[in-house]
């Protein structure tokens, strides 16, 4: 827990101070933000460190982040438009999330909580890939909680993108800033509900089972 906050504190926390260091330094928007992009990198290098192993959490933030930097230097860099461009990225991820459920072997969603819920090295995530092959109440856990966030990233986009229409770019940026926070804090809480959901229903299929295989009584 320690490891993963710390790390998550460099993506998050990084990102936030190198954007203002190269702002303070004259840098313009469009290189502020491609600087802030180093930080989830060099937070991915750390996992891949300490696992041995580059993994699929590993692997979508140098996507998401490569992913951001192509749409931030593609086009107009007008700060409106930039903060367009956010949304776009947002709502690309949000697909990503959804589409995983269909394109690929195992959903995005299960990469980032094999990374999390895990003290990050091999061996813990080991636990995961075989939690994986042995529980299909878990591999449909991942699947809701992949469409979870994709309906998330998809619904902030949307509305940040109503909010840039119809303010001034200071309160469209404010706003920018403070509702990824507010989608990460819903997308948590119905993660946690729909964890908890299946595992009180694995829970019950125990019960049931063992109840089944109770000798007759007399």
């Amino acid at each position: 827990m320690i490891s993963n906050i710390a790390v998550t504190v460099l993506e998050i926390g990084g990102a936030i101070g190198l954007f203002h260091i190269a702002r303070s330094m004259g840098g313009s928007a469009v290189v502020a933000y491609l600087v802030g992009s180093i930080a989830p990198v060099l937070g991915a290098l750390v996992i891949w460190a300490r696992s041995k192993k580059f993994s699929g959490a590993s692997a979508a933030i140098f996507a998401f982040t490569a992913l951001s930097a192509v749409v931030a230097i593609v086009g107009s860099t007008d700060p409106r438009v930039l903060l367009y461009k956010d949304c776009a990225t947002t709502a690309l991820i949000g697909l990503v999330f959804g589409l995983s459920c269909v394109l690929m072997p195992r959903p995005v969603m299960f990469y980032f909580a094999q990374r999390y819920s895990t003290d990050g090295t091999g061996e813990g995530m080991a636990v995961f890939d075989k939690m994986w092959v042995a529980y299909q109440g878990f591999r449909r856990s991942m699947y809701q909680i992949s469409i979870v966030w994709a309906t998330v990233f998809l619904v902030q986009a949307g509305v940040t993108a109503l909010i840039i229409r119809s303010t001034t770019f200071n309160t469209a940026y404010t706003w920018d800033q403070t509702l990824p926070i507010v989608a990460l804090v819903v997308a948590m809480v119905l993660t946690a509900i729909t964890s908890r959901h299946a595992r009180g229903v694995g829970k019950a299929r125990q019960a049931a089972a063992g109840h089944d295989l109770r000798p007759p009584s007399g």
